[in-house]
């Protein structure tokens, strides 16, 4: 017989099964290891993390050098100076490092790695020609502030460097380009021999932008400035993060009233290095000389907040204020640049028609600002405004623009001191 037994629409009732009750127990003992063992099981599924090996002072050159061919010099200036920091005896990374600050205008600390260097390997041509360089830039921003006999001391030293890497390897381009560039910084009368020495540079190599650009300044000097902005261009072309380069060509467009191009290089260069104080200045005082004196006083301002010490920038600062009836902030400014013009004036380093300029105003701006001062040195400066007067006139003659204008503020002061009862 056959019965047909129905499911049960009940669940069947009684206790767990053995199956459960032995995963139960198999659970409880796992647990129960796992406590015990803890540390074991940690350490199996997740592994103690292991040091990153320390970076060799190769890899950071490599990383140097990508950093540098994707254009963030900063980065790759940083990078040369943790290798130099684990393998102080490199000398290549120090020629590297001392390109780089050559090539950003960091003329001071690229002349203290030079020297550091030069203990190393004071007989290597590469090394000579980068020390070169080091010299030559800090020769011509001792200039620039007025320290003439120290950055003809420093033209010397490039010219000798040069020199002996020439004598150690005759193929070396940029130091035939280096050593005209300093004849001329030395004088102008040179360009001679800078030529013959920046033919040879070109015919070795002329894919280097150290050597175009010294090529440029050999041609300007010489009064040929479309060609001397070939060589510029050309240098930027080569090297786009070349900051000397930037500048020469935009003063070059500039003063061949192509003043709009001028101001658009140099822009273009700053959206790219926004933190350099000389482009910052050169842009300054660019406006200031098209008569744009909100933006050039605006522009030298950041020039100024960048690098204090820029000499150049307080006087271009100071010319920016005087020319918007900002006395009282033209006043610092231009006390800042011409004590340092002044403690550098000699008779083999007279004032040119640029200084002089800034002597004018801030006799000027004492007279505006006080006319007492034309007799009575402020807040114990050391000039009252008569006696700036007579300075630009000893300096520059009665008869040129400087000494004209000087002598209508000598007229102001006397006019002043008859109302003062002098």
């Amino acid at each position: 017989m056959v019965i047909n037994r129905s499911p049960s629409p009940y669940p069947r009732r009684g206790g767990p099964s053995c199956l459960m009750i032995i995963v139960l127990i198999a659970v409880g003992i796992g647990i129960g290891f796992g406590f015990t063992n803890s540390d074991e099981i940690v350490q199996v599924i997740v592994p103690t993390v292991t040091p990153e090996p320390t970076r060799s002072a190769e890899s950071f050159a490599f990383s140097a050098q990508l950093y540098n061919r994707d254009g963030d010099t900063e980065k790759a200036i940083e990078a040369y100076r943790f290798a130099i920091d684990l393998d102080p005896d490199a000398s290549n990374y120090y020629i590297e490092l001392i390109n780089l600050l050559t090539i950003e205008g960091d003329a001071v600390e690229a002349l203290n790695v030079a020297e550091q260097v030069s203990l190393i390997a004071p007989d290597d041509p590469d090394v000579l020609v980068a020390v070169a360089a080091a010299y030559l830039q800090n020769g011509e921003r001792l200039a620039e502030i007025g320290e003439r006999d120290d950055a003809l001391n420093q033209y010397e030293r490039a010219i000798q460097s040069a020199e002996r890497a020439i004598g150690k390897n005759p193929n070396l381009a940029p130091a035939y380009a280096l050593q005209a560039g300093a004849l001329i910084q030395q004088d102008r009368d040179n360009f001679n021999r800078a030529n013959e020495l920046i033919d040879l540079a070109i015919a070795l190599d002329s894919s280097n932008e150290v050597v175009h650009f010294y090529r440029g300044v050999v041609l300007e000097t010489q009064g040929y400035y479309d060609r001397a902005i070939e060589s510029y261009e050309m240098a930027r072309q080569l090297n786009p993060a070349y900051l000397a380069a930037s500048l020469a060509v935009a003063y070059s467009y500039f003063y061949t009233d192509n003043r709009q191009r001028a101001i658009v290089t140099l822009r273009d260069q700053i959206e790219e290095t926004p933190n350099n104080a000389s482009l910052q200045d050169a842009l300054g005082w660019m406006y200031f000389l098209a008569g744009q004196y909100p933006e050039a006083e605006a522009t030298l301002e950041k020039a100024v907040a960048l690098d204090d010490s820029l000499v150049r920038a307080h006087a271009h600062l100071g010319a920016a204020y005087f020319k918007n009836f900002n006395y009282v902030f033209a006043i610092p400014s231009l006390e800042t640049a011409v004590t340092a013009y002044e403690a550098n004036r000699t008779e083999e380093n007279p004032l040119t028609d640029s200084t002089s300029l800034y002597y004018n105003y801030l006799a000027f701006a004492y007279f505006r600002e006080n006319p007492d001062w034309c007799f009575i040195a402020p807040n114990d400066e050391a000039f009252t405004a008569e006696e700036l007067f007579n300075i630009v006139i000893d300096q520059m003659g009665p008869d040129g623009i400087r000494g004209e204008n000087a002598k209508i503020g000598l007229e102001d002061c006397r006019k002043a001191r008859i109302d003062a009862g002098g």
